[in-house]
C-alpha cells in the first residue's frame, strides 16, 4: 500500500503506440496525492459538468509536479489541476497535453503559449504520418 510521501517507481506515457513519441519513461517520484479523479469543471468547456480521470495521482519528479491519470483525456479546464491540489496560476510554467482545446480556459492566465510537437499521433509534421491511399502529390505532405 502506497502512502503520501513515499518514493515510487512509475512508468509514464508511451502506452498508446511507442512508435509515436517513444516508449514509456521510467521515473522515480515522490507521491504527493491520490484521488478517485472526480471533479466538476469550471471553465468555458467543462463548466458545471461532472468529469472523471479515474484513479489519479499527483507525483513529483525532480521537483516537477505531474498529474497521472487512468482515463486519457485532454486538459481543457483549470479545475482539472485544482481538484488535485495544483493551482495553475501559482506556477511559472504549466504543461498540458492538448492540441488546441486548452486555450479556452488557459490562455487568459498564460504569459505565452509554446506549442510542442512531441512526435506523437497528433504531430504537425505530416511527413511522419503513415498516410496510405492518398492521391499524390498533395499539400502539405509533398513540397511543390
Amino acid at each position: 500500500m502506497r502512502r503520501i510521501g513515499d518514493t515510487v517507481s512509475v512508468s509514464l506515457g508511451g502506452k498508446m503506440d511507442p512508435r509515436f513519441g517513444g516508449p514509456p519513461l521510467q521515473v522515480e517520484a515522490k507521491l504527493l496525492r491520490l484521488s478517485d479523479g472526480k471533479l466538476v469543471g469550471t471553465g468555458p468547456q467543462l463548466g458545471g459538468l461532472p468529469f472523471s480521470f479515474g484513479p489519479t495521482a499527483v507525483i513529483s519528479v525532480g521537483g516537477v509536479k505531474v498529474l497521472v491519470v487512468t482515463e486519457r483525456s485532454q486538459l481543457l479546464d483549470q479545475e482539472q489541476f485544482r481538484a488535485f491540489g495544483i493551482e495553475p496560476t501559482a506556477h511559472d510554467v504549466i504543461v498540458v497535453k492538448s492540441q488546441q482545446h486548452f486555450r479556452a480556459d488557459f490562455e487568459s492566465i498564460a504569459g505565452g503559449i509554446i506549442v510542442c510537437d512531441c512526435g506523437a499521433l497528433s504531430t504537425m509534421d505530416y511527413a511522419k504520418m503513415p498516410f496510405r491511399n492518398v492521391p499524390r502529390p498533395i499539400y502539405p505532405l509533398d513540397k511543390f
